[in-house]
C-alpha cells in the first residue's frame, strides 16, 4: 500500500520531514513494518505551495530512496504546506503520470488505497468526468479518476460536498 504525508504549519524544509525523522517518509517507502509490500518503489511524488498561485509538484519513476535529485530538491524547497507520497501500483503502470499527487489548478490529490474491481468499472467512470475536464487526465490509475470526478462534482467551492458526491458516483 502507498504511504503519504501531509503538512501545515511554518515553511520547513521538504527534507525535514521526508529524511529526516527516524520513521521519515522515505525510510518507510523501503522498511515498510505493516504492510504485505516492505518497500514502495514504484515512484513519488511531492507537491508544494510557496509564492506561486499554483502548487509546485515534482514527481517520478525512481524508488524515492534512490532518487538523488528528490534529497536535493527537498533540501533546498521551505513550505509551509506540502504533501508527499510513496506509491506501491496496485496495477497500472509504473509511470510519471501515475504518480501522487496530481494537481488541477491550485489543487493537489493523493490517495492511499483503491477503487475494488476498478477495471470493471473504469470505462464508465471516465465517462461521467466532466468532458472539459478529461483531457486534463494524464494517467490510468482510480486515485487520478477519483480527483477528476471529484473536481466535476464541485471540489472547488464544495470540498467535503465533491468528495461525497464523487464516492456516491464510484459507488
Amino acid at each position: 500500500m502507498c504511504r503519504w504525508l501531509a503538512y501545515s504549519g511554518t515553511p520547513i524544509f521538504l527534507s525535514q520531514l521526508l529524511f529526516e525523522p527516524e520513521n521519515s517518509l522515505i525510510d518507510q517507502s523501503l522498511h515498510a513494518r505493516e504492510s504485505i509490500a516492505t518497500t514502495n518503489g514504484d515512484g513519488f511524488g511531492i507537491g508544494w505551495y510557496d509564492a506561486q498561485p499554483h502548487a509546485g509538484l515534482f514527481r517520478d519513476v525512481l524508488p524515492a530512496w534512490n532518487d538523488e535529485n528528490l534529497l536535493a530538491l527537498s533540501e533546498q524547497i521551505r513550505s509551509g504546506l506540502f504533501l508527499a507520497h510513496v506509491r506501491a501500483s496496485t496495477g497500472t503502470s509504473t509511470a510519471r503520470q501515475n504518480c501522487h499527487p496530481f494537481r488541477y489548478g491550485r489543487w493537489l490529490f493523493m490517495h492511499n488505497g483503491q477503487i475494488g474491481e476498478f477495471e470493471k468499472i473504469r470505462r464508465e467512470l471516465a465517462f461521467t468526468v466532466r468532458p472539459d475536464l478529461f483531457a486534463s487526465m494524464k494517467g490510468a490509475t482510480d486515485s487520478e479518476m477519483f480527483f477528476y470526478l471529484a473536481i466535476g462534482e464541485g471540489l472547488e467551492d464544495d470540498p467535503p460536498g465533491a468528495l461525497s458526491r464523487a464516492i456516491n458516483i464510484v459507488e
